[in-house]
Formats: C-alpha cells, sequence, structure tokens
C-alpha cells in the first residue's frame, strides 16, 4: 500500500512537471470536494436518524400524556367515590346513634317501669323462702 502511495506520487509529481499544471493540488481539491460530499450525505443521514429518533420520543410522549390523562380522570373519579363514601359513613354512624339514642331511651322507660313489679316479685320470693326455711327447719 505505501509503495502504491509512492508510485502514485511519483507518477503525479512527473506529470504536473511535464504539463506544468499541480495535480497534487487538483487532487487535493477533488478529495476536499469528495469529503465534503460525502460529509453532507453522513450529516443527511444522520439528520434522518436524529428525525426519527424525535419522532418516536414524541409519540412515546404523546402516549405517556394519554396515559396521565386517564390516570387524572381515574383519581378524580375515585375521589368522587371516596367522597360518597364518607357521606354515607357519616350518615350510617349518625343513624346508629340515633337509633343508640333510641333504644337507650326505651330502656329506660321499660326499667322504669318494671322497677315496681320487679321489686314486688323479689319480696315475695324472700318472704316465701323465709316462710319455706322456717318449715324446713322446724320440721326436719
Amino acid at each position: 500500500m505505501d509503495m502504491s502511495l509512492d508510485f502514485s506520487e511519483i507518477y503525479i509529481s512527473l506529470v504536473s512537471n511535464i504539463i506544468g499544471i499541480d495535480l497534487k493540488q487538483i487532487k487535493r481539491v477533488l478529495d476536499k470536494e469528495k469529503l465534503r460530499k460525502s460529509g453532507q450525505v453522513e450529516i443527511s443521514d444522520s439528520i434522518d436518524v436524529v428525525s426519527k429518533k424525535l419522532e418516536e420520543s414524541k409519540n412515546i410522549i404523546d402516549n405517556a400524556l394519554l396515559e396521565m390523562e386517564k390516570q387524572k380522570k381515574l383519581f378524580v373519579q375515585m375521589k368522587k367515590d371516596a367522597e360518597i363514601s364518607q357521606q354515607v359513613s357519616e350518615m350510617n354512624k349518625q343513624q346508629v346513634e340515633a337509633l343508640n339514642v333510641l333504644l337507650e331511651n326505651t330502656l329506660n322507660k321499660q326499667e322504669k317501669k318494671s322497677f315496681p313489679k320487679t321489686f314486688l316479685w323479689n319480696l315475695f320470693f324472700c318472704i316465701l323462702s323465709a316462710i319455706l326455711g322456717f318449715v324446713l327447719g322446724k320440721y326436719l
């Protein structure tokens, strides 16, 4: 490779001297032009790749935003459901408290009504047991 490069350079130098035009300069200009065109193609390809990646990123971001919107709607619905549940719970709590108060008042009234009856029955059985105890104690 090095020898062919050396021979081509020698050949170019000889032809340049014979013609009187610097072929090395022409070759450099042509090589620069070739590099510029190949660089533009590479840059164009790179821009295309970047554009595709940006489009893919945009699609991913759009999908993420749609998913976030769905989650936001779901959260709002769950919040409404929780508020309704809390209201029902408070209503149930009030109803239970009202029922407890009602039952307590009813029991208190029944206790007041039944106290004389219970006292009389207790007194009756107390006297009966005293009489039976005396009779059993005397005859046994």
